[in-house]
């Protein structure tokens, strides 16, 4: 199912399909195999160096997934840090509240989709790594 798992599981590097012929290349992801049911999507598009995110979430779990460029991503969850890279070869990374991450955008047109379990709610953000408030 997952590639790599971080902080108990909190954090799944995620294996994703890649289908590559003489018309293009599609890119599968199959959500249910990991009991995971979209509400939201979002694409993030940002210039090379910019950093995003620096939040975590009080509910719910977001699956990041690369379009293209790559996305170095933070992840801190209690005392414990690690960094996922996505890129042409790392497609997604499934993270799971209250895991706090931030996003550095690299390369040419960095770009990524977010999928989401939850809806939208400005009160279910953690912005203070430390507290986790």
């Amino acid at each position: 199912m997952a590639d790599r798992v971080l902080f108990g599981g909190k954090v799944a590097e995620i294996s994703i399909s890649v289908h590559r012929d003489a018309r293009g290349v599609l890119t599968l992801v199959q959500f249910g195999r990991f009991g995971f049911q979209p509400r939201r999507a979002f694409v993030v598009t940002a210039p090379h160096g910019t950093t995003r995110g620096g939040h975590g979430h009080r509910t719910g779990r977001q699956l990041f997934m690369h379009v293209s460029g790559e996305i170095y991503i933070a992840l801190r969850y209690r005392e414990e840090v690690e960094q996922i890279v996505l890129d042409s070869t790392n497609k997604a990374v499934l993270i799971e509240a209250p895991v706090w991450s931030s996003q550095t955008y690299h390369g040419d047109n960095p770009t990524m989709i977010v999928f989401s379990d939850t809806e939208y709610d400005p009160k279910g953000y953690l912005l203070d790594v430390e507290s986790g408030q």
